[in-house]
């Protein structure tokens, strides 16, 4: 392609400005939905078969596989059923690797929140922005998103959600202290909300704590009072948030160790100790094991499904765009056909139409595509709340 070619092509297309913007716009909308599709699926297969990678073993109750693979690795959806506490004991005292229960039943604000062991901080190689890991009943660390969501920071508090308004039974509100912020790693830990295993069966009713009372001031709460003790009515509600006084009034109703959890993640020491856990899992018909990554890939498979049907209607797209276009070309041709006979006759060399139609329409066509790409990144930035760098 010569220079002057390439500005005498130049010069009519900034000629007729509205039409060479309306076909660039034209091929830019026609490519950028499989192209934006493309690398979404690309960034989240990345991002989800790097969870999958770094937890090759969970362990849940018997359901569905993909279920179980989706609540323990990313924080969403529920379980079928949960498992005894008792099994992450029993896996820890193998010490073919580290258990780590996961107990998700509860949220703050409609981000997941998750009761875990500090040993998750330390398997996730979490670090905090400010403050530090839950300690105590009633302290949470916040993901980086959900923080500045909520517009909290480490010493705030905010109560969780109620799910059962009508249930007399079920469990109030409770009050959670800000006590970490964690930074932000492009997983689903930035929106979820880290609190101990207690507080989270506290939120689930699990654990219950009471008010303490004080019969002369509150007379009408009392039902019975003896020399030894008092016995208090219906009226009084579990506590909603944690204090040094009553703190020691939590407790569980029932064996501690029979407490639920939805899942495990199994921390193993090595390839060995990976398989002789899994093998101890598989023996067990209350408890099913999953393979991460093996779970994943049959998962994907499903949506690379999904998606040849969407690039067999992008690729029908594309022919009736390209047919579209040869007929905007030979109506410009007819259109310019004056021109085309001056060009002609001031002594232009056969061929040079065609090869001056040929320079616009290329460039026409590299503008939009371009300009598909450029859209493209902006949506998958805009869909993925975060720039493409992020792992």
């Amino acid at each position: 392609m010569s220079g002057p070619m390439l500005r005498l092509a130049l010069r009519s297309l900034s000629h007729h400005k509205v039409r060479t913007v309306v076909l660039a716009l034209c091929i830019a909308l026609v490519g950028v939905l499989p192209t934006a599709v493309d690398g979404l699926l690309e960034l989240y297969r990345t991002r989800l078969a790097a969870r999958a990678t770094s937890t090759p073993l969970v362990v849940g109750a018997p359901g569905s596989r993909s279920d179980l693979l989706i609540h323990a690795l990313y924080f969403r959806g529920d379980v079928e059923r949960m498992i005894p506490r008792k099994v992450a004991i029993e896996a820890g005292e193998s010490g073919h690797g580290v258990p780590i229960p996961i107990h998700l039943k509860g949220s703050v604000n409609g981000n997941p929140l998750v009761g875990t062991t500090p040993d998750y901080e330390t398997f996730r190689s979490i670090k905090m922005i400010r403050g530090h890991w839950p300690r105590k009943l009633a302290e949470a660390a916040f993901g980086s998103k959900v923080a500045k969501e909520l517009g909290i920071d480490v010493g705030g508090s905010i109560a969780t959600d109620v799910h059962k308004l009508h249930d007399l039974a079920g469990s109030y509100p409770l009050l959670l202290k800000v006590t970490g912020v964690l930074s932000r790693t492009g997983t689903p830990d930035d929106d979820a909300v880290f609190v101990s295993l207690q507080t989270s069966w506290v939120v689930s009713g699990e654990i219950h704590g009471h008010l303490r009372i004080d019969p002369q001031k509150d007379f009408n709460l009392v039902l019975e009072n003896q020399s030894n003790h008092i016995t208090a009515n219906a009226a009084v509600v579990e506590a909603v948030e944690v204090t040094p006084e009553n703190e020691d009034s939590f407790h569980p109703h029932g064996d501690p160790d029979a407490l639920p959890v939805t899942a495990i993640l199994i921390d193993a020491n090595d390839d060995k100790g990976a398989t002789i856990l899994r093998s101890r899992f598989r023996r067990d018909e209350s408890l099913q094991p999953i393979d991460s990554l093996v779970e994943l890939r049959e998962l994907l498979a499903v949506v690379m499904r999904a998606k040849a049907i969407l690039d067999a209607n992008s690729m029908l797209v594309i022919v009736a765009t390209v047919l579209l276009l040869g007929l905007i070309v030979t109506l410009d041709v007819k259109v310019r056909e004056r021109e085309v006979q001056t060009l002609e006759r001031i002594g232009a060399p056969r061929g040079f139409v065609a090869r001056l139609l040929f320079t616009e329409i290329a460039i026409v066509v590299c503008c939009g595509g371009l300009l598909s790409i450029f859209l493209a990144r902006a949506a998958i930035w805009f869909v993925a709340d975060g720039p493409l760098l992020l792992p």
